[in-house]
């Protein structure tokens, strides 16, 4: 009796956790990253997706906040004025799908080449849902690139993709955007 109770309370606490979303990276090779100390925002406003439960100000706020966070713990300092080693700007996108529909995550990273993918994303994801109820469901992809200050070119660029939870609370998604930006940004600088 003990075994069975310890086998189901191991398994509601397997079902109950969120996985986080593929990530993967890209950069350019010939870039001297442990150069870069400062950092500022692609200037002007977030470019625009269509999509009004993308395109709100709690959802920018909310990544800006995430990617600054992870970017000031590396290290990293914002320079208010004059020329930064590097900018940041971040790109999101939703998705709307149906399981009759399989949508596969999928990048060409920068100039045609592949994604180098982090150690929990090895492979493309078929992201169709294994429930047989038919439901439809949402994804979303999180780009973020770093283009270098100086050249004004894509240096490095970070990528998350996976089914997104809309019934999160808005505490829920705060700790949801800041675990995604951490293993985006984990991979920055590259080693």
């Amino acid at each position: 009796m003990t075994r069975r109770l310890l086998i189901i309370g191991v398994l509601l606490v397997v079902a109950g956790c969120t996985t986080l979303p593929k990530t993967g990276y890209d950069f350019d090779r010939s870039t001297n990253f442990g150069g870069y100390k400062t950092y500022a925002w692609v200037s002007g406003e977030q470019e625009k997706t269509g999509d009004r439960r993308a395109d709100n100000s709690a959802v920018d706020m909310r990544i800006r906040i995430a990617i600054g966070t992870q970017l000031r713990l590396k290290g990293y300092q914002t320079l208010p004025e004059g020329r930064p080693d590097f900018l940041v700007t971040y790109t999101i996108a939703l998705k709307d799908s149906s399981p009759t529909v399989s949508s596969q995550y999928f990048s060409e990273g920068m100039a045609g080449r592949p994604f180098l993918h982090s150690a929990d994303s090895r492979s493309v994801r078929d992201t169709t849902p294994s429930n047989s109820e038919g439901h439809s469901y949402l994804t979303g992809t999180l780009l973020i690139d770093v283009i270098d200050g100086a050249s004004e070119k894509l240096v490095w660029r970070g990528t998350a993709a996976g089914e997104v939870d809309q019934g999160l609370t808005s505490e829920q998604r705060d700790e949801r955007t800041r675990a995604i930006v951490r293993s985006i940004l984990s991979h920055f600088p590259p080693q």
